[in-house]
């Protein structure tokens, strides 16, 4: 069986399945949770996801940053009515 390759975000903390990170596409900050890491990129699943966009996308692991838990659970709140 394949290892797992070792990931860092921008800031050179490790990233790994079930990490959240905040990312950019199309000049927007989006937050999604790792699902994969393949070889050289990250498998990420949007939280939320507008129905004209993918529900997932790949993307390079230093160009994203890892957020706490706490932190994504607070947005998660803020923005659970719009």
């Amino acid at each position: 069986m394949l290892e797992q390759p070792e990931h860092k975000d921008i800031l050179g903390r490790k990233v790994s399945v079930g990490s959240f990170v905040a990312f950019t596409q199309n000049n927007r900050l989006f937050i999604g949770k790792v699902i994969k890491l393949n070889r050289q990129m990250l498998r990420v699943e949007r939280i939320k996801h507008s129905k004209y966009m993918a529900d997932y996308t790949n993307k390079y692991s230093h160009d994203c940053v890892v957020i706490p838990d706490k932190d994504v659970d607070f947005y998660l709140l803020r923005n659970a009515t719009k």
